[in-house]
């Protein structure tokens, strides 16, 4: 509790948490400060509260990142906005604005730097006080995460930076020094995680996120022995499975349920889910902005399963009957099928699904592939996931559109997990990220008619911003 910053950073922090606990709405503003602060597990649990604030902002899982992901793809198209036309046709510069995600990730760094400087001192429960240093370490470990891959290189930042020179000048590190801050971060997080916490405070982040996270930065690295050993300990928890019924992954009636790890939850009129309104077209939710148009090639390849007419549609059909027909397809997963009657802009209380235990079985399918070829395990975890995708709520099948898989030789099952992961995790913040670490980024966006797409793109722009306020950044390849 050493600086200015710190007090700045905690009022910020209590002005924007949303969505954790009650008591947050209690604490009176006029009293925080560096001496006052940081006292007791209470005040402890506040500033980890404040962690889960930079995964629902604008900036985060509620527009930006799945924007970055999903329109640099052959899923979406840019439809009439700007911004999206630019990420549909790779023409964004370093003053695009939607790498804001730059700005949001620092913040929440540092908000973990503060935790992590201040928290070890508080006379509270050990194995709770861990817990809180534990739940701060993985929230950093998966924002350096996303800056590598979206960015590359990135200033690397464990302490709480008090003078503005320091700030100004704070250079990008070669990314595997961040890359073994992230592992230590994950393994201290996965060894001082509960399992799960209760009820009242959901969505935390837990030990079974800590090891998804692992698995999934193995197997972005292509180390895929360690991708598959960290998804079948998941496995092995005993804590998650697919939910029988697809729309019961996204509906806010079931959300943070057993196919949940780690979701940006969304409360309505605190911080409303904002992808709902912007992904979805008119006449189906208040406020639908059009803005998830679907590729129509991409729609009429996606197999007719009861996994399809969840995700995406050219008709909605309320739950009361009425219908409306569109021109083009749009997304559909993201509808609050619940809250339909409700009024508001950005009101959804949908979550955000950041990990959830389809993507753990697809990972470990991808790398026991790599790993050992097509395995009797590997078909297993991945005819998993596409029997819930074929399987509708009468308990039908269309093994017709989408049968279990057999007999594949190795490459043919990594072009087919390949494409499950597409279909399963569409619009979810996966797209670019999949296809820059398969190496297929260019050829898939080529083959759509993204005729501008280049190696340039396989790392975003240093937003301008950011290099207008550190002078030691420099830009990525391309970009100048």
């Amino acid at each position: 509790m050493k600086s200015n910053i710190v007090t700045l950073s905690l009022i910020l922090a209590l002005f924007s948490v949303s969505s954790c606990e009650d008591v947050l709405e209690e604490v009176p503003l006029d009293f925080v400060s560096p001496e006052n602060f940081y006292t007791n597990a209470t005040e402890a649990r506040i500033a980890a509260y404040s962690l889960y604030n930079t995964l629902v902002n604008r900036n985060s899982y509620n527009v930006a990142l799945w924007k970055l992901n999903d329109y640099a793809t052959n899923a979406l198209d840019g439809g009439a906005n700007n911004s999206n036309i630019q990420l549909d046709e790779f023409t964004y510069d370093p003053n695009f604005g939607e790498l804001g995600y730059w700005n949001e990730a620092y913040q929440a760094i540092l908000r973990v730097n503060i935790i992590l400087e201040n928290v070890p001192d508080i006379n509270m429960d050990e194995t709770e006080k861990n817990g809180i240093l534990a739940e701060a370490r993985a929230i950093r470990a998966w924002h350096y995460f996303n800056l590598i891959r979206l960015f590359g290189d990135v200033p690397l930042r464990t302490e709480v930076q008090i003078t503005r020179s320091e700030a100004a000048n704070n250079p990008r590190l070669n990314k595997e020094i961040i890359y073994d801050l992230i592992f230590e971060d994950l393994a201290f997080a996965e060894n001082n995680l509960p399992l799960d916490y209760p009820s009242s405070e959901v969505g935390r982040a837990t030990q079974g996120a800590a090891k998804t996270m692992l698995a999934i930065v193995h197997l972005t690295r292509g180390e895929f022995q360690q991708a598959r050993d960290k998804a079948q300990e998941v496995m092995n928890l005993g804590v998650y499975e697919l939910m029988a019924d697809y729309r019961d992954v996204y509906d806010p009636d079931t959300k943070n349920n057993a196919e949940h790890i780690l979701s940006a939850q969304y409360q309505k009129f605190r911080v409303g889910a904002w992808f709902e309104s912007i992904l979805s077209p008119a006449g189906s939710v208040p406020c639908g902005f059009n803005q998830g148009t679907v590729s129509r090639e991409w729609y009429d390849e996606f197999p007719d399963t009861y996994r399809k007419e969840i995700s995406v549609m050219t008709t909605f059909v309320s739950d009361a009957g009425d219908s409306v027909e569109y021109d083009r397809p749009h997304v559909k997963k993201y509808i609050a099928w619940s809250q339909l009657d409700r009024g508001g802009c950005f009101s959804g209380e949908n979550n955000f699904p950041i990990l959830r235990y389809a993507e753990v079985l697809l990972i470990f399918a991808e790398a026991e592939n790599e790993v050992a070829g097509s395995t009797p395990a590997a078909y297993e975890a991945i005819n998993a996931v596409r029997k819930r995708a074929r399987t509708w709520p009468d308990g039908t099948e269309d093994v017709e559109a989408l049968p279990d898989l057999a007999g594949l030789s190795q490459d043919e099952f990594r072009d087919a997990v390949y494409r499950e992961r597409e279909l399963e995790l569409c619009f979810e913040a996966h797209g670019w990220f999949d296809l820059v670490r398969t190496g297929r980024l260019i050829e898939v966006n080529q083959a759509a008619g993204k005729t501008n797409v280049s190696e340039t793109h396989l790392l975003y722009p240093v937003p301008q911003s950011a290099i207008d306020l550190n002078t030691a950044l420099t830009q990525n390849p391309g970009y100048n």
